[in-house]
Parts: structure tokens; C-alpha cells; sequence
């Protein structure tokens, strides 16, 4: 589905400073320091004890913090990776990290007790991109078990430029591995030729097996290769709602290329070639981004709620949500609404948090439920301390019954707020229906959609989200019903089509499904109203 709305990151930004106060969070939640200082912090990862383990960029070193969520110790080292090659004013050095997904939670458990990390080795004009596993020693937790540190994929050629290297690193609940490549930096009629070539792991979203091997179930035989067309993929994360790993992607400005928010597909393209253009470009083969940002903004890390834990606030800030960060000079991070249903498409976004001194370089929900942020030289807690005025009250309107392909006016316009002085915003989501609606103009009480084609008169729902600016936050529905008005063909003016029957029957043979309708319109079986 092409995304109907773009906005630019100024747009986002000048929209919500109203709703920010002195500080570098949205009202309602505050920042604080975990960890200071870190040395050029890179990504990071939760072991299930509640541990954090996060990497540093120049120095190769992996490092263990107990208790974040709780009295922090300071930080120790973990292991020093070995073929080590550092940054020198480019992209290399030691990049993302990830535990295996049955890492244990118990001290003495030595079962795929695994980290893993991306780093570059060989040469600084000839770099090469390198996973690596270390085992944890249970005899002494913190550390690396003599001779466990193991190459399990080897041999990427990034190119003499040292940029664009990608380097993160996430597992599927299924043990499944998968790594961002970048495209190397080289000039866009190589580098785009890199990313579109399957044969070339560059500019990719590459998928193993936990022990390096390729799983069988790629999209092509003995070949790494998930999926392709990404310039700098800066972040992985799985949708928890939907299982979907989505990831963020780095524009080329000199090209007017857009940065760029990706849900990604088996064998999916994303349009990253020769060309140098990004963005959503409706090219046949391409897939468009769930959003866009200006290319300014250099996405580098991606986060979902985890959904039960914490304080956050439930509506708008835990589901169908999705936290990017912008390791531009000073921090920030986007707070992206996604549209319902299939969670692919964005509809909003809110700056949630800006100001920081340094890049924001990873971003996680802890085991607390709060949000944790790595900049090059902090790392941050975000935590929910609640409303500071009163909140607001989401009203969606009243149900409506349309036809299909009639414009159909949403009416949250009834939504109200106890304080006069704040400003309402709201977000229009649509959360059921067989068909994903392109809602135009989301973001204001008054959007509108397009009834799509039914087969069967068919309820559509829609999610009205209202923010007061302040912490405040609540939600309504609406029950739009389309009724089908029926497909015309050669046999008559109308024919009903059921489901299954590709809506075509010729003759007599539809007859008995003109009766089927005649039993629901003389009540035997009645309609109810939902309201959610």
C-alpha cells in the first residue's frame, strides 16, 4: 500500500513544539542519565536478568552494566573484540550487538548463554564486515569465556570509503538472524548496483541461522540475502503485535533522497539502485516505506513497547506505535503512529523527545517498561511520570451505514478537554475491516476515506486517538458499516458474490443466494451495534 500521507521532519517537529516543555522529553515523561559518560556507545541489548550489554564504537570493547533499570553499577568489560578495525572520521568500528533469544535468565544456566556482534576487520582501506559470538563464562558472569570468541560470518568487502556500513543485528523468536548490511558508501553508480545485486551482500537485510549457516527457507538457494535495495540500514526491530521487523534507512541529501522507515518483506526491494533516489517513488518491483522523513534527519535505531509493562501510557504510546531515533548531531526521536490492521503504514509523526547533546544511537524498551537511549556519549532513561493537567476525552462520532465509493467524513470534532488552555491532537487510525483505507488527513478531527468495494455489507472501525500535550491521552471508536451495492455483469443488473465464489456466477446458479439475502433482510439473523 503506498503511503498516502509524507510529511518532513520539520513539519513533524513545528507541530508538536507547542506540546514540549524546557526539556528534551513530551510532557508527561521525563529523562534521565543511566550511565555517564560512554565511550562513542554504539547499540545495546537487555539480557533476561535485567543486565545491559552495549558496545563501543572505537574501542572494540563490549561492555555489562548491572542493575540499569534499578542502582546501575558502573560499566565493565565484557570482551574486547580481536581483528579489530577502528573508525578514523568513517562509519567503521564495532556496531550492533544481540543476545541469542533463549539467552537464560538463570545464573547458572550456561545454555546459549551467546552474544553477538558486527564489527569491522581487515584493513581501513580494505574493510571487511564480520559477525562474531562470544560465549558468556557462568563461572564468572560479566565476562567471556577463554577462547569462545568465534567468526560466524565473515567476509563482507565494504569498500575503501568506510561508510554506509549498516551493522546491526536482531533474532525472530525462531532463532533466525538477521544482519544490515550497508551499501559501502562508494559512488551511487556502484553503491546502488551493489544494494540491487543479490549476489552482493551490500545493501542488504541478510537472514542466517543462529550458527551462521543460511536457513533454508531464504529466498534464494545458499544465499543470505532477505532482503535488498537499503543504502544504510541503521536498525532492526520486530513489531511485537505483528511480528514484523522493521528497520530505518539513510538518504543520500545530494539526491534529494529521503530517509526512510521500512517494514521488511521476504525477497522485499527497496528501491535503493543507481538512481540515488529514496523516499516512496510507486515504482513497479519497489517496496515504499511505511514512512519518510527529510534526509536530514539519519535514522539509526527503531523501538516498540513491549506492550504489558511499565506505566506508559496504554493508548498511543505502547501498540500500533513505533519510536525512531536520529543520530544527526543532537538527538531526537519520532514517535510514528501506524495505521491499524496491518501496522505498515504510518499516519503521524509526533517528535517525542530532542535536545540531546550527541547522536542517538540505540533505542530500547527495558524490563521495566521504560525506554533506554544510547547517544555516543549517554546513556538515557525515558520514563512516564503522568499527566500534568487533566486528560482529555476522545469522542469519534456517531456510527454511520454508507454505500461503497461514497466519501465517508470522520467527526471527532466532539472531543473535549477540561483545560481551556490546552490544545487538542488527535490521530485517526483504522483498527477493522477487511480492506486498509487510505484516510486522508489523519492527523485532524475531520478525516475523511474512500468506502471500498465489499463483498457483503461489511463493518470498518476506526480509532480516534487524543492527546493533550501534557501526558494527557484517550481513545473512542466508530463503526462505519459499507453496504455492498453488488457487482453488475452480462447476466443481469446485479449479482450477490459470496467469499470463495471470485465474484462470478452465471444463470440460475446465484439464485439461492438471492434468498440467503431475502432471510437476512426479513431479520433472521440482526446486526448489533459495537461500541468499543
Amino acid at each position: 500500500m503506498l503511503m498516502m500521507m509524507r510529511f518532513a521532519v520539520l513539519a513533524a517537529l513545528l507541530s508538536f513544539a507547542p506540546f514540549l516543555f524546557s526539556q528534551s522529553v513530551a510532557g508527561g515523561f521525563t529523562s534521565e542519565v543511566v550511565v555517564n559518560p560512554v565511550a562513542g556507545g554504539r547499540a545495546f541489548a537487555f539480557a533476561p536478568d535485567g543486565r545491559l550489554f552495549y558496545t563501543e564504537n572505537g574501542s572494540g570493547q563490549i561492555m555489562v552494566v548491572d542493575n540499569p533499570t534499578t542502582t546501575p553499577g558502573a560499566p565493565s568489560v565484557f570482551a574486547t573484540v580481536s581483528g579489530f578495525v577502528a573508525p578514523a572520521g568513517n562509519d567503521l568500528g564495532l556496531h550492533g550487538i544481540a543476545l541469542h533469544p533463549n539467552f537464560p535468565a538463570a545464573a547458572g544456566d550456561s545454555t546459549n548463554r551467546y552474544i553477538y556482534v558486527v564489527h569491522t576487520t581487515g584493513t581501513s582501506g580494505a574493510p571487511q564486515l564480520v559477525v562474531k559470538r562470544f560465549l558468556e563464562d557462568t563461572g564468572a558472569l560479566g565476562t567471556a569465556a577463554a577462547g569462545s570468541e568465534t567468526t560466524l560470518i565473515s567476509g563482507v568487502d565494504m569498500g575503501s570509503s568506510g561508510n554506509n556500513f549498516g551493522g546491526r543485528i536482531a533474532f525472530d523468536a525462531a532463532a533466525n538472524m538477521f544482519v544490515t548490511v550497508g551499501d559501502g558508501g562508494a559512488a551511487i553508480s556502484l553503491a546502488g548496483g551493489f544494494a540491487q545485486d543479490i549476489n552482493d551482500r551490500r545493501g542488504k537485510v541478510l537472514r542466517y541461522q543462529a550458527d551462521g549457516s543460511i536457513p533454508l527457507s531464504n529466498p534464494y538457494t545458499s544465499n543470505a540475502m532477505w532482503a535488498r535495495g537499503l543504502r544504510n540500514p541503521r536498525a532492526l526491530a520486530f513489531n511485537p503485535t505483528t511480528g514484523d521487523l522493521f528497520t530505518a534507512d539513510t538518504g543520500n541529501p545530494a539526491t534529494s533522497g529521503l530517509d526512510e522507515l521500512n517494514v521488511i518483506l521476504s525477497d522485499g526491494n527497496y528501491g535503493w539502485d543507481t538512481s540515488g533516489l529514496s523516499g516512496a517513488r510507486a515504482t513497479t518491483g519497489f517496496i515504499d516505506p511505511a514512512w519518510e522523513h527529510g534526509a536530514t534527519f539519519e535514522p539509526a535505531a527503531v523501538a516498540f513497547h513491549p506492550g504489558a509493562l511499565g506505566t506508559w501510557p496504554t493508548v498511543g504510546y505502547r501498540g500500533g506505535v513505533v519510536y525512531v531515533g536520529s543520530e544527526a548531531a543532537t538527538g531526537s526521536i519520532l514517535r510514528v503512529v501506524l495505521t491499524g490492521g496491518n501496522e505498515r503504514t504510518g499516519i503521524a509523526a509526533w517528535a517525542f523527545a530532542n535536545g540531546f547533546s550527541a547522536p542517538v544511537r540505540d533505542m530500547k524498551f527495558g524490563p521495566d517498561g521504560n525506554m533506554y537511549v544510547l547517544t555516543d556519549t549517554v546513556l538515557y532513561r525515558i520514563r512516564y511520570t503522568g499527566n500534568t493537567s487533566l486528560d482529555p476525552t476522545a469522542n469519534a462520532g456517531t456510527a454511520q451505514s454508507v454505500n461503497e465509493g461514497v466519501t465517508v467524513n470522520l467527526n471527532g470534532t466532539a472531543s473535549s478537554d477540561p483545560d481551556v488552555s490546552d490544545v487538542l491532537r488527535y490521530a485517526w487510525r483504522q483498527t477493522g475491516g477487511s480492506t486498509v483505507v487510505a484516510i486522508t488527513n489523519p492527523t485532524t478531527a475531520t478525516p475523511s476515506f474512500t468506502a471500498p468495494q465489499v463483498t457483503f455489507s461489511q463493518n470498518f472501525t476506526f480509532q480516534l486517538i487524543v492527546e493533550d500535550g501534557n501526558g494527557g491521552v484517550d481513545e473512542d471508536f466508530v463503526i462505519i458499516t459499507v453496504n455492498d451495492l453488488g457487482n453488475p455483469d452480462a447476466d443481469g443488473p446485479v449479482d450477490f458474490n459470496p467469499p470463495g465464489e471470485g465474484g462470478c456466477s452465471t444463470g440460475d446458479s446465484a439464485s439461492w443466494w438471492w434468498l440467503a439475502l431475502l432471510a437476512l433482510a426479513t431479520g433472521t439473523v440482526a446486526w448489533r451495534r459495537v461500541r468499543v
